[in-house]
């Protein structure tokens, strides 16, 4: 009786920690994820308070942070699988922790997006990896837990980044955001010798056939796999539609600047709490894409609901848009968790790096788009309808592909 008890108690969500290589990676993750966010708030800082750039720089930046995503993760990542996997991270971690000591002594914003540029293609290189080494050092039974883990770490440095880059802003300048940020990658680089060695591929010819080419060929073989990141890019696209005018909608409602900070957090909140629930209720890896587009449908909801109170068919009460904000951060990190596990599962060793590069290009795509339609939606009809369309959108798409796809589940 007792062993069929613990047999139905859910495993808890740190229990690959206990494997020492994914320990060293994730916590290589959690420092790399860390000096990204001080990086991004360095970044806006320096170009738009600094230099006194305006919207035409932001939107330059948002491209040199995109556009490595879409061309060098697909195209150029794959040939670094006949790399060491182990060795190639920490040179990655180390070429980073040069760049953004290089940024530093930028002078001019063509020089601070060069670095921008190549940093971001030295990240389009590390995710894919370390997406391939979380599937060699984790069991299959652990997978949905290191999926939780891994976007645990992406959503507690999104508040952990900005809050204290923001409290170190108000006590120096962006440059020693630049060299913390330096100083975490290093860190990193150190750490992940921790991890067991990770063969690549032995040559250059099987590496070019784990391209671009392969991951199209194998997605069409994969029908969960293909159904999930299509998916997911275009949910992506419809949140970049929304996602920029978030400052526009909150003044538009009425409500004071010291509230958008409360906002933002309520949103991080609700995203630390979704990833540790998914890791924790891991029930849904039986079905992960009807978790995926369920959390779509609510998610969309909540959009919806924002955008009613600023059109003013619901009341604007700060407390109920953080209660909105923390079910949508939760709901968020709800579909991101299984979409994880389906790259873990669906894909090989050979080819989860090429998938994830292709998911990574396919979703960050929507970056150098959606903002510019959203942005003139806005304009045509005001943010708080913009919302309304998007949330209705995204439900609509949930529901679709949960019902209109369930042969692949």
């Amino acid at each position: 009786m007792q062993t069929s008890q613990s047999k139905a108690l859910p495993a808890p969500i740190w229990l690959p920690l206990r494997n020492r290589g994914f320990r060293h990676l994730w916590i290589g993750q959690l420092l790399s994820d860390f000096a990204n966010w001080l990086d991004f708030v360095a970044l806006n800082v320096l170009i738009v308070y600094a230099w006194g750039h305006g919207s035409a720089a932001v939107a330059g930046l948002s491209v040199c942070i995109g556009l490595p995503w879409i061309i060098v993760g697909p195209l150029i990542s794959p040939w670094f699988a006949r790399m060491p996997v182990k060795g190639t991270l920490i040179l990655c971690d180390v070429l980073r922790a040069i760049i953004v000591m290089a940024m530093t002594l930028a002078d001019s914003l063509a020089a601070l997006f060069v670095c921008v540029l190549l940093k971001m293609s030295v990240s389009a290189v590390f995710d894919p990896l370390r997406q391939g080494a979380v599937k060699e050092l984790v069991e299959p039974a652990t997978a949905a837990q290191a999926a939780s883990l891994s976007q645990l770490s992406v959503n507690l440095t999104k508040i952990l980044g900005p809050v204290i880059g923001g409290i170190l802003m108000g006590l120096t300048e962006a440059h020693t955001l630049f060299i913390i940020g330096a100083c975490c990658y290093v860190i990193s680089a150190l750490v992940l010798p921790g991890m067991p060695g990770i063969s690549g591929l032995t040559d250059k010819q099987q590496a070019a056939k784990s391209g671009l080419h392969l991951a199209w060929q194998y997605l069409k073989e994969r029908p969960l796999l293909k159904t999930a990141v299509i998916y997911t890019a275009m949910v992506f696209f419809c949140i970049f539609l929304y996602d920029g005018l978030l400052t526009l909608l909150i003044r538009d409602a009425g409500m004071k600047e010291a509230d958008f900070g409360l906002i933002i957090g309520a949103v991080g909140v609700g995203s630390v709490v979704g990833s540790l629930a998914a890791g924790h209720w891991n029930r849904w890896q039986h079905k992960p894409f009807a978790r995926m587009t369920g959390a779509g449908v609510g998610s969309g909801i909540l959009i919806t609901l924002l955008g009613m109170s600023v059109i003013g068919w619901i009341p604007v009460k700060l407390w109920l848009w953080l209660i909105i904000c923390i079910l949508l951060g939760a709901s968020s990190a709800m579909s991101a968790v299984p979409l994880g596990f389906i790259l873990q599962k669906e894909t090989s060793v050979r080819t989860i790096s090429p998938i994830s590069a292709l998911s990574n290009a396919l979703q960050t795509g929507s970056m150098l788009v959606a903002p510019i339609a959203g942005s003139s939606a806005a304009h045509l009809v005001g943010a708080g309808m913009v919302f309304l369309c998007v949330g209705l959108l995204i439900s609509g798409l949930g529901l679709l592909f949960r019902y209109g796809f369930k042969s692949v589940y």
